[in-house]
């Protein structure tokens, strides 16, 4: 976890739309940053069947003087963000996510014992309502993220996946009635330390088209969420802002005070 200057961070950022100058976000303290992105390399774990991460060298310091690569990755294929776009045709693409949605305060629902237990599980309406009774209402415009553990197996592509005999995988997600609730509490998005919002098992992928059709956005294969609280941190989410496109990479940051 890296150290900031501990100041307020009182900012209005340029925004990407040339009609509006600046975009006004709620202000934060921070004084520490932690880093919720996997290293994206050769051999990390992606969705069966899509494509993986590939870089190869165009230019080197030896034979150019520089060095210089090419990428070629799925939309999906790392920690990256689920614009409406992905399910519901016409709906928000991932350019054009507001920057205040952008920058939001996290809430972080632990249910990794639940997950120890079962592997399939889904977070349930019931862990929201019992994370409220402890910490408050889940505040509107938030983040929430839903921190099952799995995010430990990632650098293991056979355990992150866990596919079985009959290729179906087996891991956590949200369950549709616990994204219900979420929309029904305006959150701006919601994200998860695996391949996917629905659970392994899902052939419905009702999760995502709760949230996306109510104009949410969605993280999937987040990194580190042990070291996040459950609430006090800040989301900087640095999406890339691809013309037209219903995923998109992205350097994701939680700042801490």
């Amino acid at each position: 976890m890296k150290r900031l200057p501990a100041f307020c961070l009182m900012i209005w950022l340029i925004s990407i739309n040339p009609a509006q100058s600046e975009t006004r976000i709620q202000p934060f303290s921070a004084s520490k940053a932690l880093d919720l992105t996997h290293v994206m390399h050769a051999d990390m774990s992606f969705w069966p069947g899509g494509t993986p991460f590939k870089k190869e060298a165009l230019v080197t310091h030896d034979a150019g003087g520089y060095l210089l690569h090419k990428f070629t990755m799925g939309e999906n294929t790392g920690t990256h963000v689920d614009a409406p776009l992905h399910f519901i045709k016409g709906s928000l693409g991932i350019d054009r996510l507001p920057i205040d949605r952008l920058i939001l305060p996290i809430v972080m629902i632990d249910a990794q014992s639940q997950v120890v237990a079962n592997p399939d599980y889904e977070l349930s309406a019931q862990d929201v309502l019992n994370w409220e009774s402890k910490h408050g209402a889940v505040p509107a415009n938030a983040l929430v993220v839903f921190n099952s553990g799995w995010h430990k197996k990632f650098d293991d592509p056979k355990q992150y996946i866990n596919m079985d005999a009959n290729h179906v995988m087996h891991f956590p997600g949200y369950s549709p009635e616990a994204a219900r609730l979420l929309v029904k509490r305006n959150v701006s998005g919601i994200g998860i330390d695996t391949l996917s919002l629905d659970h392994g098992p899902s052939k419905t992928f009702l999760t995502h088209r709760v949230m996306l059709k109510a104009n949410k956005y969605q993280i999937e294969n987040l990194a580190n969420l042990d070291a996040l609280p459950a609430v006090g941190a800040t989301a900087v989410i640095g999406v890339l802002p691809v013309k037209g496109g219903s995923q998109a990479q992205a350097r994701i940051f939680a700042l801490l005070s």
